[in-house]
C-alpha cells in the first residue's frame, strides 16, 4: 500500500459532525468523527470519488482536540445514547496499525461509558487493538459476496478474513455490526447474498450482532461518468432513478424487493436481529418491515431501546 501521499494536518473547526443523511428520508442520527479524510483502499463505487477534491489523505493527529468535541456532544445530549464512528470519510482500520489513531478514542469511550464508538471497515486487522477493546467499542465490517469484493473492492480484505476478525472481536467481548452497503444488483446476486448470510451465521454469534444496516447502491451524477470511464458498467446493471437529493438509486419497487429478500433471510437466521435501512423513506420501511416510522427521531429511539436491551441498562 502507498503511504507516501499522506499529510498530517492541524485540527481546526468541526471534526465531529452529524451524518449528513438525506432530506425526507429516515436517518439514524449517527455522529461522524473525521479523523482521516481519504482512503488507501480502492472500492470502485466509493462516493469519496465525488466528494473529496484531493487525491491525498489528511490525518488529524490532535486527538485531544477531537475528543473535546465528542465530550461536548455527550454532555449536551440528555435524551439519546449517542453513536459515533470514524468510517464516513475513510476506512476506520486501514491506516490504524501504522498510525495508532483509534487506541486513545477506544480508551476514551471505555472510560466514559456513556456512548458507543463504532469502527467500520473493510480492512480485517484488529490484533493491535484487542488489549484496549471494551464493551463500548463496536467492530463493524461492510460485507458483500466475494464476487463483489474481487471485482469492486480492490485492496480490501477478503470476506473470510472479515468474518474471522468479527469473530475475534466477539471473543474479545465486543458487540459487532454488519453493513450490507452498498448492495449491488447483478445477475445472480440473490444466490450470492443467500450464501453470504449462511456464512455469517456459521461464523458469528448473531445474538451479539448489535445492528445490521442495509443500503442499496446510490451515487451522485458525477460518479455516473466515473463508472463508465473506469470500466465499471456492471455497477449500472438495473434501472435507476434520480432522487430529490440528486443521487441516482435503483427504482423503489426494486429496492423494496431486494430489502425484503435480505430482511427475511437475516430474520430467518435470528429473529432478534436489529436491522435498519440507510437513506430510505418511511413508506419503504413500512412495506419491508411493517414498522411505521414517522421520522428520524422514531428510528433513533429504536436504537436507544436496542442498546438498553443488550447492555441491560441505560449507558
Amino acid at each position: 500500500m502507498n503511504f507516501q501521499n499522506i499529510n498530517f494536518v492541524e485540527s481546526k473547526g468541526a471534526i465531529v459532525r452529524n451524518c449528513p443523511g438525506t432530506k425526507h428520508h429516515i436517518c439514524c442520527g449517527y455522529k461522524t468523527i473525521d479523523v482521516v479524510e481519504g482512503c488507501i483502499l480502492s472500492c470502485s463505487y466509493c462516493i469519496l470519488h465525488a466528494y473529496l477534491n484531493s487525491a491525498g489523505i489528511k490525518i488529524h493527529r490532535d486527538i485531544s482536540y477531537i475528543l473535546s468535541q465528542v465530550d461536548s456532544l455527550i454532555a449536551s445530549e440528555t435524551k439519546h445514547i449517542l453513536r459515533f464512528g470514524t468510517g464516513e470519510l475513510s476506512d476506520s482500520l486501514a491506516l490504524d496499525r501504522k498510525y495508532g489513531l483509534n487506541k486513545p478514542i477506544i480508551e476514551y469511550f471505555g472510560n466514559k461509558k456513556q456512548a458507543l464508538f463504532e469502527l467500520k471497515s473493510k480492512w480485517a486487522y484488529i490484533d493491535h487493538l484487542i488489549p484496549y477493546l471494551n464493551p463500548y467499542t463496536i467492530i463493524s465490517f461492510s460485507l458483500a459476496p466475494q464476487k463483489i469484493i474481487d471485482s469492486e473492492e480492490k485492496r480490501t480484505s477478503p470476506l473470510y478474513k472479515r468474518l474471522r476478525t468479527l469473530k475475534k472481536a466477539q471473543d474479545a467481548g465486543c458487540f459487532v455490526g454488519l453493513h450490507f452497503d452498498p448492495v449491488i444488483i447483478y445477475d445472480g446476486f440473490e444466490k450470492d447474498y443467500k450464501y453470504l448470510i449462511d456464512d455469517i451465521s456459521r461464523f458469528l454469534d448473531l445474538k451479539r450482532v448489535i445492528w445490521i444496516s442495509l443500503g442499496l447502491l446510490r451515487f451522485p451524477p458525477k460518479l455516473f461518468n466515473h463508472y463508465i470511464d473506469t470500466g465499471r458498467k456492471k455497477l449500472l446493471y438495473g434501472e435507476f432513478i434520480r432522487g430529490e437529493d440528486g443521487k441516482y438509486r435503483y427504482i423503489k419497487n426494486e429496492r423494496i424487493k431486494v430489502l425484503k429478500m435480505l430482511y427475511r433471510l437475516l430474520k430467518k437466521k435470528e429473529k432478534s436481529l436489529f436491522i435498519y435501512f440507510c437513506m430510505e423513506r418511511q413508506d419503504v420501511w413500512k412495506e419491508v418491515t411493517g414498522l411505521h416510522l414517522t421520522d428520524s427521531e422514531a428510528l433513533i429511539e429504536l436504537f436507544d431501546d436496542r442498546i438498553k436491551t443488550l447492555y441491560g441498562r441505560t449507558l
